[in-house]
């Protein structure tokens, strides 16, 4: 993914969550857009404190630690964030799934078995409880297996999603925000003969017509891929590498849905990815396979959702 340069764009970076985020900002003047800038840095800095699996202070850490029928409050971000991330594991039938590196030690997943040809309903490995006075988290006393939750499919997306109040109050209509260059949240245009924030596409597809670029506005759009890192992404369904496509990019009006999605695109298969994309016409998707091949699902939702694309020639 890359961010081109405009006139009159502002740009500022920070490292959190061991990647580089970069905020671009349209429209404002430099004195401004810093201090902006340093509000935006100062949440994303909070949150890679609650999501921190390895720091046995924050919340997410604490709750890996959680014994059977324990409990413990929590706060909104953690709550929303694991909401989100349950849902689309239910909705992926398990490609997503932040407890994959206790499915992987124990060897149950629960989404890997079947039951009169239908899945069984999967037991999150913690229960979410929203109270009059907060929220809190419970470990089942059986029926799934320990937490040990990783975020790192998720977080830097939802991370992004949680800069949206910031830049409705600093009154800025048009930003570009990325975590890694894996995930980007685009609001506005950078400038007014632009459809959108260009962003690029396509990881290593060569083939004829693979599309190159993307034009957003006020949506997201995540990639993830086998091309830097090679078969880094497990199915947390089979325990073994992904293999299915070398790059998946998925576009929604939430940052986090998009970095979770893009994950589980690169193991699910094209008929999994096409019947959860007709249920969800939200959801704009490119997968590339072996040989640059790619595949486009739901292209309907490019204009109805100020959306534009370039392709190659």
């Amino acid at each position: 993914m890359n961010t081109p340069s405009f006139s009159g764009v502002h740009r500022f970076s920070a490292e959190f969550m061991t990647t580089p985020f970069e905020v671009l900002f349209s429209g404002i003047d430099s004195k401004y857009a810093r201090e902006a800038s340093e509000a935006i840095f100062e949440e994303i800095g909070h949150l890679e404190k609650l999501l921190n699996r390895h720091d046995p202070t924050s919340e997410i850490s604490r709750i890996n630690s959680l014994e059977p029928g324990e409990e413990m409050r929590i706060g909104w971000e953690i709550f929303s964030c694991l909401d989100i991330s349950f849902r689309l594991s239910r909705q992926t039938a398990g490609a997503f799934d932040i407890n994959t590196p206790s499915l992987l030690k124990y060897g149950r997943n629960p989404f890997s078995r079947m039951w009169k040809g239908r899945r069984r309903e999967a037991v999150p490995p913690v229960e979410l409880i929203r109270k009059a006075d907060g929220f809190s988290a419970v470990r089942p006393d059986r029926g799934s297996p320990p937490p040990d939750l990783d975020l790192g499919g998720i977080g830097k997306g939802f991370a992004l999603d949680s800069l949206r109040p910031i830049l409705a109050d600093w009154e800025i209509p048009d930003a570009l925000i990325h975590g890694g260059t894996s995930t980007a949240l685009a609001m506005g245009r950078p400038d007014p003969e632009q459809a959108g924030w260009p962003v690029g596409v396509g990881g290593g597809g060569t083939g004829l017509g693979v599309p190159k670029r993307v034009h957003l506005r006020n949506r997201a759009l995540s990639g993830s891929g086998l091309e830097v890192k090679g078969a880094h992404i497990t199915d947390p369904r089979t325990g073994r590498s992904a293999c299915r496509h070398t790059a998946a990019w998925v576009s929604h009006p939430s940052a986090a849905e998009s970095d979770a999605l893009s994950t589980a695109f690169i193991v699910m298969s094209d008929r999994e990815i096409d019947e959860l994309c007709r249920k969800r016409p939200e959801i704009w998707a490119l997968t590339i396979g072996s040989g640059g091949t790619y595949r486009l699902y739901n292209p309907d939702a490019l204009k109805e959702n100020t959306m534009s694309l370039e392709e190659t020639k």
